[in-house]
């Protein structure tokens, strides 16, 4: 679609006559409530100036004469498929495919646009008289090649929003767009000073880094909510993207402008991958970890709404590690059984028991002192577990999937039909590859759309000794909540390493001082570095606040594999 240029097949407007007057007039008149109507309507508007036989010139005019129009019949499509399931109805599907169809026709005009008058300014010769028809064809240049990349940013969100991948040629134009920008000096040419506006990106390159940006920092593993907050923040950060025809120490990416292809991580490529485009992350992520150390007071409105400790997370561990696949992928066919969230696991874990029921509150004051009891109360004064929802049957389903393959740490693995509400990346899974083995506990990492009404799931592996437990956190002085948690242990190269899994939640972070419940104990630990942020759970490193308590630690963990092993056996027998 965006390689063919349009065919310039018609003599004038259907709609009305080839004048911006005209077609503003015709345009006041649409109703946007008739959201069917007017989306028709300008749909075949835009057709029809694609293939106008008239000068690149007044092509521009009249397309931007509608744009806003277009814009806002987008928007109103666009809300109707927002933080929807993954998986659509007809009806949902129908309004998707139109929407796309519209942002991609829009970007191809411009797109058009920008090629033709290229090609004009390079093949005719102006003589000194034409200098004004030249100066305009420049112009019309700039700014079809800004709006035309504008469209293509919007169309990448789309995309995004809806976990698709982007269409045949899309990058490759994105590429020759901005390599057209470079090469004949107008990729900082300031829009807003040339045409009038206030663009909050002003020039093609900031427009570009932008895109560049929405595909580094989401390769499929943030949610919808996130998804949205990293593109209104991408205005802001796309100013601390440096876009250069030469490589530095620090061109983490790169681009081959003659390949449909995103950027990739700058690292051995073969001898057929020839880079132009070199892209520096630094500035972004200098700015993050500063942000963070000054507890937020240099972020930007839209960083302070969206820019959530899960997202902040995602996007450090992106521009920090090596963006490379490390494991590769083997063939194998396997039916997994897989239920989702926190909550849901710690049920599973307690042999279904309700987390109420795990604390045995009950007994807490069994075998102490007067004082002792005293305390303990005032400490915990007022205890809640409010806070966590009775499970319902839907959240403690458990949902067949096919395997499609595996890795070394994870499956891919494909869903058919309806999703569940917690089917989300980030979401914190147990998986059981049969009535017979143990669950492991493990993080959706990554979902794409797939064939028609089916979802490609990548699914992380992070530990298969997983103990339920739980945790308290004081709300204010007198008055405090149990939150579910799990006890991970893990063992590598001979070192065995025990680390907790947390709700989600703003209440938990580094250097924080929490209450550790296993069944009757209680002990005061230290939450060290988090290993895994995301909005549905946290994973951190801790120790505890007495060292003498470490055998209760380990009792625990030893009472709960001995459980697991017996209840095995008995399982096996009956």
């Amino acid at each position: 679609m965006f390689q063919t240029p349009t065919e310039l097949k018609l003599d004038k407007l259907s709609f009305c006559q080839s004048t911006v007057t005209d077609i503003q007039d015709w345009v006041s008149n649409l109703s946007i409530l008739q959201l069917g109507d007017s989306s028709r309507a300008l749909f075949n508007a835009l057709l029809e100036i694609s293939e106008l036989q008239c000068s690149e010139t007044l092509r521009f005019d009249l397309i931007h004469a509608i744009h806003p129009t277009i814009e806002n019949v987008l928007t109103s499509l666009e809300k109707h498929f927002f933080n929807q399931g993954l998986i659509t109805t007809d009806r949902n599907d129908h309004i998707i495919e139109l929407a796309m169809l519209l942002r991609s026709c829009f970007a191809k005009t411009y797109i058009d646009i920008a090629k033709r008058c290229d090609q004009q300014l390079n093949q005719q010769k102006f003589s000194l008289f034409a200098f004004s028809q030249k100066k305009n064809l420049q112009t019309a240049r700039i700014l079809a090649s800004y709006y035309g990349l504008q469209q293509l940013a919007q169309l990448l969100y789309q995309q995004q929003i809806l976990y698709t991948n982007p269409l045949s040629g899309q990058w490759l134009v994105t590429h020759q767009l901005m390599e057209s920008a470079i090469q004949h000096n107008f990729n900082q040419t300031n829009i807003n000073q040339l045409q009038g506006t206030q663009h909050q990106l002003q020039t093609i390159g900031q427009i570009y880094a932008q895109i560049i940006l929405l595909d580094i920092l989401n390769p499929h593993q943030i949610r919808p909510s996130e998804i949205q907050g990293l593109f209104l923040c991408s205005y802001d950060w796309a100013k601390l993207i440096q876009v250069l025809p030469k490589e530095t120490t620090l061109s983490r990416y790169i681009v081959d402008t003659s390949l449909d292809h995103p950027p990739v991580f700058n690292a051995h490529q073969n001898s057929s991958f020839n880079p132009s485009i070199y892209i520096s992350t630094q500035n972004l992520l200098d700015h993050l970890t500063e942000a963070q150390g000054k507890h937020g007071e240099y972020l930007s409105r839209n960083e302070k709404i969206f820019l959530t400790p899960a997202l902040h997370f995602h996007i450090h561990s992106l521009l920090t590690s090596n963006a490379e696949r490390r494991h590769e992928r083997y063939e194998y066919s396997a039916q997994l059984h897989i239920c989702f969230g926190l909550n849901v696991a710690h049920f599973y874990l307690s042999k279904g028991k309700n987390f109420n029921e795990t604390l045995n509150l009950d007994a807490h004051y069994g075998l102490q002192s007067e004082s002792n009891i005293f305390s303990s109360m005032n400490d915990h004064n007022l205890l809640s577990t409010s806070n966590i929802k009775t499970l319902d049957r839907e959240a403690k389903q458990i949902y067949p999937a096919e395997v499609l393959d595996i890795s070394v740490n994870g499956y891919r693995i494909k869903w058919s039909g309806n999703t569940p509400k917690n089917l989300k990346t980030g979401e914190f899974i147990l998986v059981q590859e049969n009535a017979q083995s143990e669950w492991r506990g493990g993080v959706v990492r990554w979902i794409k759309q797939s064939t028609e009404k089916s979802l490609e799931l990548g699914l992380e592996m992070l530990a298969q000794d997983i103990f339920p437990c739980a945790v308290y956190v004081k709300t204010d002085r007198n008055t405090g909540n149990y939150y579910p948690a799990l006890l991970v242990q893990t063992a590598e190269l001979n070192e065995v390493s025990t680390t907790l899994i947390l709700p989600g939640s703003h209440l938990f972070r580094e250097k924080q001082t929490i209450h550790l419940r296993l069944e009757q104990d209680e002990l005061k630990v230290y939450l060290l570095k988090a290993h895994l942020i995301t909005q549905s759970f946290m994973r951190f490193d801790f120790e505890l606040l007495n060292d003498q308590q470490e055998h209760l630690v380990e009792n625990f963990i030893r009472k709960q594999t001995n459980e697991i092993k017996n209840h095995d056996l008995w399982e096996a027998l009956k």
